[in-house]
């Protein structure tokens, strides 16, 4: 009897144990969901009137817009109308963060915000299919480079992720997120980009080779950026849409053919043995370091030669040549391409060893053949000796 009352004790306990643990998931679970609808209002309240949202604001994400503040970090010249963006994550980032908040909360609201900044994106497409950083068109007299298709630093490839998500309801972006015809919307959109991509990689004496930061939208021939981003093939923004285009589905011959010449690129260009410090040592940017694979950030076209640029707009090939500024403040080189290096080399060690392998099987054949040619010469000679 006593064995029996120590097991229902025991399972009181084990009981209680059990209702503190859900009790405490249900409060995290209310805590959680209240914390990420707090976030969802912040950000829906920085939405701009276009649908899209400003860059490098972090308040976007932490407190609500006060209804006085300026929520754009760039306008027009007018300075009224406020600049939707692409550019460090800007639009996209937020539509992510939305669509995470609508998969938990399924609130009206998050999905009616979450398809503004989609018809933003659609909007600020080009009919060619490329995406510039802002929207509407930048109409000042200089810095102009917004306007253009921007690769550089994966503006126009996150919307194309974005939008590749949203067409196969990924992760979190199904559960009625996106309605069917806005989806149809944004398949035409995404078809649109991976053709743009294409028809823009950028072509040397008839051959195939990378991509620059920005892109016009209407010849597709590479443009300058900023005033020390130069004309050039990029090699960073290059390998990312090299790695893009081998997600799409299906894998034309045009897509194939894009990447097997782009990949021949990367191989083409890498600085074997050669190691990038930002900052340099003792006043060297690229020291010999065994095994090591770094990749330039801009390559002149034509020549691959390296290209340096200062906020003068000077351009050398040679890191030395622009300020200390310049050398410090910005990336001129990393380390990107080793996966698509390596994959490459072990790609001619394969050809290279099916070649060494085609040789020897017809050498053999040769030496077999000369070997019965020669046994048919004799025969036919020991026949006539017979026959004399």
């Amino acid at each position: 009897m006593a064995m029996k009352r120590y097991k229902i004790k025991n399972m009181t306990y084990i009981g209680c144990i059990i209702l503190i643990i859900l009790l405490m998931l249900t409060v995290n679970n209310i805590n959680g969901s209240q914390q990420m609808r707090q976030t969802a209002e912040n950000i829906m309240s920085w939405q701009l009137e276009n649908g899209g949202w400003t860059k490098d604001n972090p308040d976007i994400f932490t407190r609500t817009w006060d209804g006085k503040e300026k929520k754009a970090k760039y306008y027009q010249q007018d300075g009224i109308t406020p600049l939707g963006t692409i550019d460090n994550g800007a639009t996209v980032t937020e539509l992510d963060a939305l669509a995470k908040a609508y998969h938990q909360l399924k609130d009206p609201m998050i999905q009616e915000s979450f398809r503004r900044g989609i018809e933003f994106l659609l909007l600020m497409q080009y009919a060619s299919g490329g995406f510039p950083q802002v929207y509407p068109k930048q109409d000042a007299k200089v810095s102009l480079y917004e306007n253009m298709v921007t690769y550089n630093d994966d503006a126009m490839i996150n919307v194309m992720y974005l939008f590749q998500e949203i067409i196969y309801e990924k992760n979190y972006y199904g559960n009625g997120l996106v309605e069917d015809t806005l989806r149809q919307e944004v398949e035409k959109a995404y078809n649109k980009g991976v053709e743009y991509m294409v028809a823009s990689q950028v072509h040397v004496n008839d051959q195939l080779t990378a991509w620059g930061g920005q892109h016009d939208p209407n010849t597709y021939e590479t443009v300058q950026g900023r005033i020390f981003e130069p004309k050039s093939l990029m090699s960073k923004e290059s390998i990312d849409i090299i790695y893009f285009l081998e997600t799409v589905r299906p894998q034309t011959a045009a897509i194939r053919q894009s990447v097997f010449y782009a990949k021949s690129w990367v191989k083409a260009t890498a600085l074997e043995n050669v190691r990038y410090e930002r900052y340099g040592i003792d006043g060297e940017y690229f020291i010999d370091n065994p095994g090591h694979l770094t990749w330039y950030r801009f390559y002149e076209i034509g020549t691959n030669e390296p290209l340096f640029a200062d906020f003068d707009g000077t351009v050398s090939h040679s890191i030395l040549d622009i300020s200390i500024e310049r050398r410090h403040g910005y990336g001129w080189a990393g380390s990107w391409g080793k996966e698509i290096y390596n994959e490459q080399q072990e790609a001619l060690l394969e050809t290279t060893e099916n070649e060494r392998h085609i040789l020897f099987i017809n050498t053999l054949i040769g030496l077999i053949s000369i070997l019965l040619i020669l046994l048919i010469i004799r025969t036919k000679v020991l026949i006539k000796k017979k026959r004399k």
